[in-house]
């Protein structure tokens, strides 16, 4: 009896050690991970016009393949109105004021495209279109996610 007793117990302080264990197992996120270097999505640090106007000319550069040329005048363009985009999100900083910022950087929007028009040749400014088309309907910047 005493053995049958001891080993009941024994049982049940098994379990029981077993029922806290999942201190040792890894339980995967639920929400994304980035990978270090991953600059594309997750790499929320604020990047100055010049870093930019950069990157954006070099996949402009890779995707359209701008030649030697077109690439200082379209970095320029594209640094105008990151800096532009600067000086209105410091001149509108309220969400408040999101929306008068939104039309006043649409305009901008408008005229930087203009620029770019004139140095792009037809076919690169018509894939540029596709591609801006194309990231509308994946919802742009927001991962893919749909405007419901």
């Amino acid at each position: 009896m005493k053995k049958s007793l001891f080993l009941l117990a024994a049982m049940a302080f098994a379990t029981a050690s077993f029922a806290q264990a999942p201190a040792t197992t890894t339980q995967l996120p639920t929400h994304r991970v980035h990978r270090l270097g991953d600059h594309k999505k997750g790499d929320h640090q604020a990047k100055t016009p010049e870093q930019r106007a950069d990157r954006h000319t070099a996949m402009l550069t890779k995707k359209l393949d701008l030649s030697a040329e077109q690439q200082p005048r379209v970095r320029q363009i594209l640094l105008a109105q990151a800096q532009e985009a600067k000086a209105l999100k410091e001149q509108y900083p309220t969400a408040d004021q999101r929306k008068t910022r939104h039309e006043a950087m649409k305009a901008g929007h408008a005229k930087y495209q203009a620029q770019l028009q004139a140095v792009l040749k037809p076919d690169q400014y018509s894939k540029l279109l596709a591609m801006k088309q194309e990231r509308h309907h994946k919802g742009g910047k927001h991962g893919g996610k749909s405007k419901a």
